[in-house]
C-alpha cells in the first residue's frame, strides 16, 4: 500500500485544515457555566520515599481501534510497557479482597512516559502521588519508549485509545505483567476503581476512551484542551505532517521503521513549546535530551480525532479534573472548555500561573500535585 493511501485510509489527508480549524471551535467553549468546585477532601498521611513501589509492567494489547474516532491500524498484537507506582502497603494483598484505586496516565505526542516521572526530585509526579497515597500507573505509548515500536504508519490516535481503554480492562482482571525488585516476578495487583490520567494529546486518548467506552472512574487532564489551538502548534504540526507526506525522518539507524518525526522541528522549539520560562534550571537540563520522535499515523490522526473529540465531549459523564498552565504557548484562550462537559455533574479546573505545557514538571508543578492528591482523595 502506497505512503498516500495509508494517510487517507488514517483520515489525515484534511488534518491541516482540520488543525486550524479548532481555533474557530475555540469560540463555542466560551459560553456555559463555570465548572463547579468538588467538596474539601480530608488530608492523607505522608508516604516516605522508602515505603513507595516502583515496579516494571507490560501489558499485551492489539493495536485495533473500536473507538467513535476513525482512524486505521495494523491489528497486530504488541507490548505496552511502563511502570506501577504506589505505597507499598497499596500493593499488598488485603484478606478482606480490598481492590485498590490506580490511575492509568497517558503521556501526550511529543514527551513520552517520562513526563509523569521526570528524574529530578520534586518533579516525578508518580512519586509524589505514591508519597500522598495514590498508585499510579505510566507507560510508554506504542511507538514510544521501552514499548515495541512498530511502523509510524501502523498506528493511530484511535487505536492509541483502545489500548487504553484493553489496559484498563487488565489493570481490573489483573492480567498484565509485573516485575518487582530484582526483576524477580510479582503477583499483579487486581485493581477496583480506574481513573485515567492524560497530558497534552494524551489527555485526547484519555477522553475518546470515556467517550466511546466508558468505563473510567474519572479523568485527569493536564496541558490540555481540544480549543485554543495558537499559531506554534500549527506551525510545528504543519510542518512535521509535510514530513509525513514524505514517509517521515530518515532512519537513525539501521533496522528503526519507517514512519516517525519530530512535532517539534528543532530542539529548541522543544524546550519552549513545553516548559514556560520560569522553570528550574535542572528540569530544563533533564528535558534537554528527551526530545521524541512521534510516529506519523497517531500524530497526523489527531486533528481529525480532535474534531471527533469536540462532537462527543458531551456524552463523557465521568468526573473531570483540567489543568492549564497559563504559559501554555501551544493552549491559549482554553478558560471556558471545562463547560463543554456538558454530561459530567463533576467538573474543576485550575490555572497553573506560572508554567508552560509541561504542566506535571514545571513551576507550578508541586501545586498541580496537591491539587491532583486532594481530588483523588475525594473520589478514590
Amino acid at each position: 500500500m502506497s505512503l498516500k493511501s495509508i494517510l487517507l485510509r488514517a483520515g489525515v489527508v484534511t488534518a491541516a485544515a482540520a488543525m486550524l480549524a479548532c481555533e474557530f471551535v475555540s469560540v463555542v467553549a466560551a459560553s456555559g457555566p463555570a465548572p463547579a468546585e468538588p467538596p474539601a477532601a480530608a488530608v492523607a498521611s505522608p508516604t516516605t520515599a522508602a515505603d513507595v513501589a516502583d515496579i516494571p509492567v507490560s501489558f499485551r494489547v492489539e493495536n485495533r481501534n473500536r473507538t467513535a474516532s476513525q482512524c486505521t491500524s495494523d491489528g497486530r498484537t504488541y507490548t505496552v510497557r511502563g511502570h506501577l507506582t504506589a505505597p507499598r502497603t497499596v500493593l499488598e494483598p488485603s484478606g478482606a479482597g480490598r481492590k485498590p484505586p490506580v490511575t492509568l496516565y497517558v503521556h501526550g505526542t511529543n514527551t513520552g512516559e517520562w513526563i509523569w516521572r521526570l528524574n529530578v526530585p520534586g518533579r516525578d509526579f508518580t512519586q509524589e502521588m505514591a508519597r500522598r497515597g495514590h498508585a499510579s500507573l505510566t507507560i510508554d505509548r506504542l511507538g514510544y519508549g521501552s514499548s515495541d515500536i512498530p511502523d509510524g504508519f501502523a498506528s493511530c490516535s484511535g487505536a492509541h485509545a483502545d489500548i487504553a481503554h484493553q489496559i484498563v480492562g487488565q489493570l481490573r482482571k489483573g492480567t498484565y505483567d509485573t516485575h518487582g525488585e530484582g526483576r524477580t516476578r510479582t503477583a499483579p495487583v487486581r485493581f477496583g476503581k480506574v481513573f485515567l490520567g492524560g497530558h497534552s494529546s494524551g489527555a485526547l486518548v484519555a477522553e475518546t476512551v470515556a467517550a466511546s467506552f466508558g468505563g473510567v472512574d474519572g479523568l485527569i487532564l493536564t496541558g490540555w484542551a481540544a480549543v485554543g489551538v495558537t499559531g506554534e502548534t500549527n506551525r510545528r504540526f504543519l510542518a512535521a505532517y509535510s514530513v509525513c507526506q514524505e514517509g517521515g525522518e530518515p532512519k537513525e539507524k539501521s533496522g528503526d521503521p519507517k514512519g516517525y518525526v519530530h512535532f517539534d522541528p528543532v530542539r529548541e522549539d522543544f524546550l519552549a513549546g513545553g516548559l514556560g520560562p520560569d522553570a528550574a534550571p535542572e528540569v530544563t537540563r533533564a528535558v534537554t535530551p528527551l526530545w521524541p520522535r512521534n510516529p506519523c499515523g497517531v500524530m497526523a490522526s489527531e486533528p481529525a480525532g480532535i474534531l471527533t473529540d469536540l462532537q462527543l465531549i458531551g456524552r463523557i459523564k465521568a468526573p473531570v479534573f483540567l489543568a492549564f498552565g497559563a504559559k501554555d504557548v501551544l493552549r491559549q484562550g482554553v478558560e471556558r472548555y471545562p463547560s463543554l462537559f456538558t454530561a459530567s455533574s463533576d467538573v474543576q479546573a485550575v490555572t497553573l500561573p506560572d508554567s508552560g505545557h509541561f504542566v506535571t514538571v514545571d513551576k507550578d508543578a508541586p501545586r498541580l500535585y496537591d491539587d491532583v492528591d486532594r481530588w483523588l482523595d475525594a473520589r478514590e
